[in-house]
């Protein structure tokens, strides 16, 4: 790696930069820039990549932007030009020429990476979605979007873009998604928790669609609590029923020699115990579906993404444009709702089916045991 010429192009840059009216690039500036070259030389560290792949990512890195320079439409072909030109009076390689301008090309938007190269510059250009200035940052491109497109949106529009942009970008590179992603994903809950408020602000006579959130909210909250309390139920039974097994077969099982009648009424007891603790044993017993399903289905509305059953062998880019897909029908979306709440319905009244039967066996059980024990002790002493 030729730390002579990054530094050289460091300072090319930066009088780029000085030299140019900047006072409109509030956010795509020099520090922009830096900041850039900072987060790929990290992330090109922990991916482990050569130097001389560790020297065209930074020298992309530091030309990604200065197109800006001139245009903010299509910037990234004026960046590979000046890199070029750049470059050439140093008789820098034409082919690590051409690796450098893919780099910088692929950091268009909706422009997906080819190699890890182009991977590890676009999540340096991202980077900043995880950082703990983001609320900083956005109001800086918000500003510099209103100056250079003339892009007058209100709050809750820019919130709109903003969050619809959070979420179709994503990280590439394993060092981007264990290192950022958690951030992004917090800054974009805090943003969608904005456009909520800002929407049920501007919408205040839309309180049919708050009363059916409400009512959806309620009734799964209600089938979580009625589940909770029946596997305590059957956690219940199952230690009552293990308890009465065991003090059985240590107290009377060793004195059949002696007292044979006592046969009769302790397998009777066994058997009653054992019976409540399948049924309590089977109405806590999870079922986990295939845990698939196809574009087909989706486009069919016939896929529940809201149960983990349905997806949980998904990839998750496939279960990602599922929920989006979802999220734009709402139709669909309260449709899976709804099925979501009747097949939790389903299943809590095989729970409570279960442990009904459970309940009944232990309690006519137990009653005929001790009927059968105090029948056996009388016939004996006579």
């Amino acid at each position: 790696m030729d730390l002579s010429l990054l530094i050289a192009a460091e300072k090319y840059v930066f009088d780029l930069f000085k030299n140019a009216n900047t006072s409109l690039l509030c956010y795509h500036n020099f520090k922009h820039t830096t900041e850039v070259v900072k987060s790929a030389e990290e992330i090109a560290k922990a991916e482990q990549i050569s130097d001389d792949e560790l020297e065209m990512v930074l020298l992309a890195a530091w030309f990604h932007d200065v197109g800006y320079l001139e245009t903010c439409k299509n910037h990234e072909d004026i960046g590979v030009k000046v890199m070029t030109e750049f470059l050439n009076d140093y008789n820098y390689p034409q082919e690590k020429i051409a690796i450098i301008s893919s780099c910088i090309l692929a950091t268009k938007l909706d422009t997906e990476p080819l190699n890890l190269l182009q991977e590890i510059l676009c999540d340096a250009d991202m980077s900043g979605l995880s950082k703990s200035n983001y609320d900083e940052r956005t109001l800086l491109l918000q500003k510099e979007c209103r100056i250079l497109k003339n892009e007058t949106l209100t709050t809750e529009e820019w919130l709109k873009k903003e969050v619809d942009f959070l979420n179709k970008q994503k990280y590439y590179t394993k060092y981007a998604v264990l290192n950022f992603n958690d951030k992004k994903y917090e800054h974009l809950n805090q943003k969608e928790n904005q456009l909520e408020k800002i929407i049920s602000k501007n919408n205040k006579a839309d309180i049919p669609e708050k009363g059916i959130e409400t009512m959806f909210r309620t009734a799964l909250k209600n089938h979580m609590e009625l589940s909770a309390m029946a596997d305590n139920k059957a956690n219940i039974m199952l230690s009552i029923n293990a308890l009465i097994i065991s003090i059985v077969i240590s107290a009377l099982v060793s004195k059949f020699d002696k007292h044979p009648e006592l046969v009769l009424p302790t397998v009777l007891l066994l058997l009653i115990c054992l019976i409540a603790i399948v049924l309590a044993t089977l109405s806590t017993k999870p079922k986990i579906t295939t845990g698939r399903f196809t574009t087909d289905d989706v486009k069919q509305r016939q896929a529940n993404l809201l149960f983990f059953g349905n997806f949980h062998n998904m990839k998750l880019n496939d279960y990602e444009w599922g929920m989006k897909e979802m999220m734009k029908d709402s139709d669909y979306l309260y449709s899976s709702l709804i099925r979501d709440l009747y097949f939790l319905g389903v299943v809590l009244a095989k729970k409570y089916t279960y442990l009904r039967w459970c309940y009944i066996v232990f309690m006519y059980g137990m009653i005929i045991a001790v009927l059968v024990f105090g029948i056996t002790i009388v016939l004996t002493s006579h």
